[in-house]
């Protein structure tokens, strides 16, 4: 049977130690994911602002849109997950995601024989359809961590690894939009290679996990129903809603900073060309730091260590305002320890995920609610995702005036905001564990 561990004895499941090959499986998904991801993160709103000439507003307008769908959809793509676990394993819709999405990155990144209101309208056709696509894949592939082991520490050692994928994807992506910024649509050359690319990564995830933690039983409740039980999950659960707030705050710095990068060479520091390349810092910072990130937060804990790398991210950003004058090596370096802070930010706050769903799985009466926890994760994570275009418009447009949409503005302004928001965030309405109100949580 696909489970192998009862609900009722968790216990067993933790004292497994899951073997390497099964771990670099789990971790190839993320590859794939990544390849798409860091298209949408790094290079989509790069693409509407300065190859599809939109304006700003709409640009940002665009991902805005974007995220009410997945605010909509992903609870759905959770519910049905968990609903169908027993019979389609959250693995395999990982696999059959794989193609729909990589049709629809190329659709996103097509540059149509329209203008104005038309071609609006096909940009945002587009970006809906590609986010809805990647949630279908990417939330069962989350929840693949809580249904592996129910171990923490080896949850960890997975989202640690996950992580390395995740940069090994986005270096790969990011080296691929740098070798095709010669050609005549490099951004739509990348995004056909890159789909093609994600698919066997998503197979070697399909063919080498194990599912072995079963949910306790999924009741089959009305869309009424179903939406009741999620505002339930976030009223009665004070740990869920602090971990909520900080994947906001979270992913609108992090998300503010790497979308930031392309503008703030092209704008603030006058260098395009070397953009593509500062293109990669994100992910080369990821594979290099997660383990680092990961072994801090085994001595200190994981709400210690997100406190640390939120204010390290402030401090950097607050250096590069001071220093970037003084040349594209100095900006350069604190930029990429800017960013190395906003990645021990994510590997921190995913861990703490499956740490909640072991919570409120174990309550009395508890119900299967991983896919359900993982979407509500998920749609926090886009409200930040969806807020930070906004931010850096309005940075653009505040310090640019009406040159901003062409070339005028910078975007430093807007990293410092963002960063700002999340320390107070953070800081006032700090995560913590339910059934560890010391604030260690894991």
């Amino acid at each position: 049977m696909r489970i192998d561990c009862p609900a009722i004895n968790r216990a067993a499941c933790q004292s497994l130690v899951i073997q390497r090959r099964e771990r670099l499986s789990y971790a190839a998904g993320d590859v794939g994911f990544n390849l798409i991801w860091q298209s949408i993160e790094l290079y989509l709103l790069f693409f509407y602002i300065q190859v599809l000439h939109l304006p700003l507003g709409i640009a940002a307008s665009i991902f805005l849109i974007g995220a009410v769908v997945d605010w909509l959809f992903d609870p759905i793509i959770g519910a049905l997950a968990d609903r169908m676990a027993i019979r389609y394993p959250m693995k395999l819709w990982v696999l059959l995601s794989g193609p729909l999405i990589a049709v629809a990155l190329w659709l996103a990144f097509r540059s149509p024989e329209l203008e104005g209101h038309s071609l609006a309208l096909y940009a945002a056709a587009t970006h809906v359809g590609l986010r809805f696509a990647y949630g279908c894949g990417n939330i069962p592939y989350a929840v693949l961590t809580a249904r592996i082991t129910d171990d923490p520490s080896e949850q960890l050692k997975l989202t640690g690894l996950r992580m390395q994928g995740a940069a090994l994807g986005g270096l790969t992506a990011a080296t691929i939009y740098a070798l095709a910024s010669g050609s005549d649509a490099p951004f739509l050359v990348g995004a056909l290679v890159l789909g093609v690319l994600a698919q066997p990564c998503f197979f070697i995830t399909w063919l080498g996990v194990k599912e072995r933690v079963a949910a306790p039983p999924t009741p089959l409740l009305s869309l009424p129903q179903e939406i009741s039980h999620y505002f339930r999950l976030i009223g009665q659960n004070d740990a869920l809603r602090r971990l909520l707030l900080t994947i906001v705050a979270a992913g609108l710095s992090t998300t503010v900073t790497a979308k930031s990068i392309l503008f703030l060479f092209d704008r603030d520091l006058g260098n395009s060309e070397w953009g593509y390349w500062a293109a990669l810092l994100p992910s080369a910072a990821l594979l290099i730091t997660a383990p680092l990130w990961v072994a801090l937060s085994t001595r200190i804990g994981l709400v210690a260590t997100l406190i640390w790398t939120v204010l390290l991210h402030i401090i950097a950003l607050v250096m590069l305002a001071i220093f970037y004058s003084h040349g594209l090596t100095i900006a350069t370096i604190i930029l990429a320890i800017a960013i190395a802070a906003t990645c021990g930010m994510s590997i921190m706050f995913w861990s703490m995920v499956p740490i909640a769903i072991r919570d409120l799985e174990t309550l009395p009466g508890g119900t299967g609610c991983a896919a359900h926890v993982y979407a509500l994760s998920n749609v926090a994570r886009k409200l930040g995702q969806a807020l930070a275009p906004q931010i850096i418009a309005l940075s653009l447009a505040l310090t640019g005036g009406a040159d901003a949409t062409a070339k005028g503005g910078a975007v430093l302004p807007g990293m410092i905001l963002a960063a700002i928001i999340c320390w107070i965030a953070v800081f006032l309405y700090r995560p913590t564990s339910e059934r560890h109100g010391n604030g260690q949580t894991g």
